[in-house]
């Protein structure tokens, strides 16, 4: 997994209600469903990654839209 440019301009390219949606729904081994905060964007193959931390306890987390 890298961190790169086209990465985060794919993610930019969905609307932003889109990302709001996508960033409120991420699972947290401690909390559940949650907001993932403070995040960098990462690609893997073709599918955009979000790694950062939960809203709540503040444990890592990782989203990953395909």
């Amino acid at each position: 997994m890298q961190k790169d440019e086209l990465a985060e301009r794919r993610w930019k390219a969905f609307p932003s209600d889109i990302r709001k949606n996508l960033e409120g729904n991420v699972y947290c081994s401690n909390c559940g469903v949650t907001k993932i905060v403070n995040y960098d964007v990462y690609s893997s193959d073709y599918d955009i990654v979000l790694k950062g931390q939960c809203n709540k306890c503040h444990d890592t987390v990782v989203r990953v839209i395909d």
